[in-house]
């Protein structure tokens, strides 16, 4: 996995040892995304309350915690099948303050594998860049093992 950072960005780049098809569905099928999209998994519990994967169809995601919850809510811009998805994202702890950012994600074929590009914008500043990185770094490596399950 490579991570690039700026002040208001952040882009990963990572291969899964998974088709294309199955990496892409893991991103727009709601109960694949349930069981990796976690900032911190085992520690939250993840459940989608809306999701619908296309232009204009709304996602609202809320995480649960023994202290808390918190949320990612938003819009799909674009999908396209087996390439790309956009979507805004605003990250809301439900006791500070909230984050409107974009997230966009390209699939492409590695070998017999996928590797996506994961680019987080519009970030506020820094510190949500270092956020967003680790609570994607956490997600995509609970992917990683979904994807290696049978």
């Amino acid at each position: 996995m490579m991570i690039e950072t700026t002040e208001t960005s952040l882009t990963i780049r990572r291969t899964f040892d998974a088709p294309r098809e199955r990496v892409f569905r893991a991103f727009t099928e709601r109960g694949e995304l349930e069981e990796w999209f976690a900032p911190a998994p085992g520690d939250v519990r993840t459940e989608i309350q809306t999701f619908a994967p296309e232009p204009d169809g709304e996602r609202s995601i809320r995480f649960h915690t023994d202290d808390g919850r918190f949320g990612s809510d938003g819009a799909f811009e674009e999908i396209v099948e087996n390439e790309r998805i956009v979507y805004t994202d605003r990250w809301v702890n439900f006791q500070e303050t909230e984050v409107d950012s974009r997230v966009g994600v390209e699939f492409s074929d590695a070998g017999d594998g996928t590797e996506i590009v994961l680019t987080h914008e519009q970030l506020p500043n820094i510190d949500s860049v270092g956020g967003a990185a680790m609570g994607w770094e956490n997600s995509l490596g609970t992917l990683d093992e979904v994807l290696a399950e049978p």
